[in-house]
């Protein structure tokens, strides 16, 4: 629990890259398929978000993943810049540090699994199935319920693919030595 207030180092190294994992998951967003759109957008955005957390932790991965909002927004984004959903994307940015910062994680492990399952169903409660839906019945008048029987609870079947990939390349980078050493494993 003390690694929620304790932030890492921001060494050259560390900021460097984060910056490339800024990039990165700018672009990585851009491939994205949308099923409904501005309701139901399926990303393997959330592969480089879980990278950040594990390496910046809570508070360097509340500003990273609002800085990806900012330039992604700037650089070419929707034009739909909305300051609450950057807000939304820091406060997730903040849970997958505090998940993933710090936490070596093996395929072997049935823990570090319900460990991932878990890390994912918060996240995913909170950004997609709570505020999501709550801004865009704010900003564009779809209404909550609306979202959901237009397919917003597809978004289920999701969770299961999320904790898979996670668990097949978050330990798989993890075993790079600079890695290990940038979220203290």
């Amino acid at each position: 629990m003390s690694h929620i207030f304790k932030k890492p180092k921001l060494t050259v190294q560390r900021l460097v890259t984060l910056a490339m994992l800024i990039a990165l998951a700018i672009i990585v967003s851009k491939f994205s398929l949308p099923l409904i759109p501005q309701q139901l957008v399926i990303s393997l955005a959330f592969i480089v978000n879980t990278i950040i957390g594990m390496i910046a932790g809570p508070f360097w991965g509340f500003i990273s993943l609002a800085l990806i909002d900012v330039v992604d927004n700037l650089v070419g984004g929707s034009g739909n810049f909305i300051i609450w959903w950057t807000l939304m994307e820091a406060i997730q940015g903040f849970f997958y540090g505090f998940f993933f910062y710090g936490k070596s994680l093996s395929t072997s492990n049935k823990k570090d699994w319900l460990y991932v399952s878990l890390a994912t169903l918060i996240i995913m409660l909170i950004g997609t199935f709570t505020i999501t839906p709550l801004l865009i019945q704010l900003y564009f008048g779809v209404p909550f319920w609306a979202q959901y029987a237009a397919g917003r609870w597809l978004k289920i079947f999701e969770i299961p693919i999320r904790v898979i990939l996670t668990m097949v390349l978050i330990p798989a980078l993890q075993k790079i030595p600079e890695i290990k050493r940038l979220s203290r494993l």
